[in-house]
């Protein structure tokens, strides 16, 4: 009979923890003496609010309004730090940045997810990963909304060791993951290979720098050579699983991207300060005459310098601005023609080589020539499935480079437990950004997570298994890195595992492990690929876009959500009747009305507000009179807004000139996004703060709190009346347009008019969109039926969109 365990008395306990938690390890009694204190301020905590108010107060009123103050930060300080959740603050912080940032984040697929309600653990498989750090946010606010849960999200350790971003993936309790890639290290010495041996040369150390499992790499000019280490025999010899595999690495700097157009960051700055000296110099000169005549002499006329100074900085900023975006803006080129020719392939959104699953598939019913039959599965995150071009030994004398073994498997553990215990977790499995209009590979570590824990349950857990839900997320954005831009998030349906292949991967073979892993990937490719917008390449999505807005009727209005569905629908159903002569003739007639579009500068949601009536005399004459109108509220909104345009400009041109210099390190424009709010964060309050100061020495104390206070709120309405502003000017120049063009107009809209009849045409005969959600479907079909109103106006007004 085991012996009695010992109990500690509740009383003897607390006292315990208290000493344990404040004792001090030098003389004196000054951890005994905070004891009570902090347990008042633990059990009572509104008590500091109520101080901090009174102290303030109190000491403000005794002629010591810093020092009150000082004591009251402190106090409501301790309150926070006690009372409020760092994560829940964060979270707060990053969702209130993506409301500013993006116009609308909309949702799809809501009713998808209602599932989640019982409990059950969830992965959710997002892509594509296009926006760096906004991702991850965008979907940690859109799953809190949705499902009332927060995404622990899988994060490169790499991440977690900066200064910044490691603060925030540490609140937001991220897990973090050691990608081999991250630790590349260059090797001593050179490498020549001989089939499967390696042989080192001058100086090489494998015993130190390599060990079972790690992968040697020899880069040469457009190739890289890899292959993994099995055996270290020597500093000087060493034994790999299979020959070097070559693959070809052609990496092309698109010097046309306008990244790479804007000025460097010296330019930038050094024309600044050469427009700032002469505004500076200019304004001060002009303000002391104007104070002289006025007889303001001595210390009044010092106090001004600070706004003046201000003033002249936002004036040269302004100017560098326009001239820095002047630059990097480039007109896009024409589209070009699909060929009628049978033979000629038609862009399309899949390569019709790779068959895409059914979401329904199970493990039973999978095509063993899939594409990940043929690729062996890897046990760690951070292994992509890239195809290799051939088998190449290093004949010459190479330097070479290392990525150490990672140890995967503690952080395996945690993710499984975490899962078991009804957690969620957010992945992108194609493991890292991109700027391409298809998804890359999928790697293997999302399989690996889910079998794994259900395997883990298997090993002896009482009860049922648990379940374990990975839910594809489709992110699909308009203009991802442009401020004030759209952003639909798409959920797919909840996916589950069989628990006999959680048996198969732990207990089987090699190749039934393998067949496990080819299992789940197959259904969550499916899965994303269900809920995500893909394309050829730009111009073709551009292409779909066009058929989505025929499509559409005059007068109904689209949410983001339903857009992309309906441009989902339109691809899948179109790569069903590519191959057919009137659908040919079709997309090349959409081909060249886009032309016309970029030619004239009119969007489409624009042309197909004209109307016949348009081109007549007498409504010549209200579309004169209607351009009038609106150009004498676009010029009101320029006056109101221009103070506002001068403010920001040196925080919009020092966002945009760091977010420009951090793609061009990169060489993608997926970081843009995430350093425009990153810097806008970091430098906004510093100069807010600053022309505070400015307007507080110069004007007195009321003025710069009023500011202080009062320009967020201003910014925030500016930012609205601005997007009204363009609108109003995109509407403008359609009326212009068609009061200048009477026969391109005109031409437009037969042309987009013959369209639509055609495509509606093509959808009674093909019925191409037999994919789409049966939800969206009945919607767009409900507004196909509706009778409408006939518009005295013709052109777009400022409320239309142009999504």
């Amino acid at each position: 009979m085991p012996p009695p365990m010992k109990t500690t008395p509740p009383k003897k306990l607390q006292r315990e923890k208290s000493a344990s938690l404040f004792a001090t390890t030098g003389k004196g009694n000054y951890g005994r003496t905070l004891v009570v204190p902090i347990q008042l301020w633990r059990k009572y905590g509104i008590v500091l609010l109520w101080a901090a108010v009174g102290i303030d107060l109190l000491v403000s009123k005794a002629g010591y309004p810093v020092l009150g103050q000082a004591i009251s930060m402190i106090c409501v300080s301790l309150y926070l730090a006690e009372y409020v959740s760092l994560r829940k603050a964060m979270c707060s912080f990053w969702f209130t940045m993506m409301d500013v940032f993006f116009r609308e984040i909309s949702v799809g697929g809501a009713h998808k997810v209602t599932c989640l309600d019982d409990g059950r653990a969830v992965i959710f498989a997002c892509a594509p990963h296009v926006n760096q750090f906004l991702d991850p946010i965008v979907v940690m606010k859109v799953v809190a909304q949705v499902t009332g849960r927060h995404v622990s999200w899988m994060t490169a350790a790499k991440s977690f060791n900066r200064a910044f971003i490691g603060v925030i993936a540490r609140a937001l309790k991220g897990i973090p993951v050691v990608r081999p890639d991250d630790n590349e290290t260059k090797g001593k010495g050179f490498v020549t290979t001989e089939g499967t041996k390696v042989y080192g040369h001058m100086g090489t150390q494998f015993i130190k720098d390599f060990k079972k499992g790690a992968v040697l790499v020899v880069k040469g000019k457009g190739s890289k050579r890899t292959a993994k280490v099995a055996n270290v025999i020597s500093d000087y010899e060493m034994e790999l699983t299979s020959p070097m595999k070559e693959q070809r690495e052609e990496v092309k700097v698109d010097k046309t991207q306008d990244f790479h157009r804007a000025p460097s960051e010296f330019a930038t700055m050094s024309l600044t300060l050469a427009i700032f000296l002469p505004v500076a110099f200019f304004l001060l000169s002009i303000e002391t005459q104007l104070l002289n005549a006025i007889g303001y002499v001595g210390a009044e006329l010092h106090r001004t310098w600070p706004v003046m100074l201000l003033v002249s900085l936002q004036i040269s900023t302004l100017i560098v601005s326009l001239i820095y975006t002047i630059m990097r803006q480039n007109t896009p080129a024409p589209l070009g023609h699909f060929t009628s020719e049978p033979n000629t392939p038609v862009p399309s959104l899949h390569d019709s080589s790779t068959p895409t699953p059914s979401p329904h598939t199970s493990g039973s019913d999978l095509d063993k020539t899939s594409p990940f039959g043929s690729r062996k599965p890897k046990t760690h995150v951070g292994a992509p499935l890239l195809p290799f071009d051939a088998l190449c030994d290093v004949t010459e004398q190479s330097a070479y480079s290392f990525l150490p073994y990672v140890d995967q498997s503690e952080m395996f553990e945690k993710v499984h437990e975490f899962l078991n215990n009804g957690g969620t977790v957010g992945i992108f499995p194609e493991g890292g950004t991109h700027d391409g209009t298809t998804l890359l590979p999928l790697k293997w570590g999302i399989s690996t997570m889910l079998l794994g824990a259900l395997a883990k349950h298997r090993d002896g857990a009482d009860g049922p298994p648990p379940k374990i839900s990975v839910v594809p997320i489709g992110l699909n954005y308009f203009r991802p890195h442009d401020f004030r831009s759209t952003v639909s998030v798409d959920f797919g349906d909840p996916i589950e595992v069989d628990v006999s292949l959680a048996e198969q991967w732990k207990k089987g073979t090699k190749e039934e492990q393998q067949e496990a892993n080819i299992a789940v990937m197959e259904l969550i490719m499916a899965g994303v690929n269900a809920c995500t917008l893909q394309a050829k390449d730009v111009e073709t999505l551009e292409l779909f876009r066009t058929i989505r807005r025929l499509y559409v009727p005059l007068g109904a209005r689209l949410s983001v959500a339903d857009n992309v569905a309906l441009t989902q629908g339109v691809s899948y159903g179109f790569e069903k009747i590519k191959e057919e002569m009137q659908v040919r003739l079709f997309l090349d007639n959409c081909i060249s009305y886009n032309n016309m579009l970029h030619q004239t500068g009119v969007a489409d949601y624009q042309v197909q507000r004209f109307q016949e009536r348009a081109f007549s005399k007498r409504q010549r004459t209200a579309l004169l009179l209607t351009a009038v109108y609106r150009l004498c509220v676009f010029l009101i909104f320029g006056v109101l807004l221009l103070p506002w345009y001068v403010c920001v400009s040196p925080a919009a041109l020092v966002v945009s000139t760091i977010a420009d210099q951090q793609a061009r390190k990169v060489n993608k424009r997926s970081v843009m996004g995430t350093w425009k709010v990153l810097a806008g964060v970091g430098f906004v309050p510093l100069y807010h703060c600053f022309t505070t100061s400015c307007i507080w020495f110069t004007l007195g104390d009321m003025a710069g709190l009023s500011f202080f206070f009062l320009a967020p709120f201003f910014g925030i309405l500016a930012i609205v009346a601005t997007e009204e502003g363009f609108r109003l000017f995109r509407s403008l120049r359609s009326l212009l347009f068609v009061l200048k063009n009477k026969d391109a107009g005109q031409q437009l809209c037969v042309l987009r008019e013959s369209l639509k009849q055609e495509l509606h045409s093509l959808q009674e005969e093909y019925h191409w969109l037999h994919g789409l959600d049966l939800d969206t479907k009945q919607r767009l079909e409900k507004r196909q039926s509706l009778t409408l109103k006939d518009t005295n106006f013709i052109a777009a007004g400022p409320e239309e969109s142009t999504n």
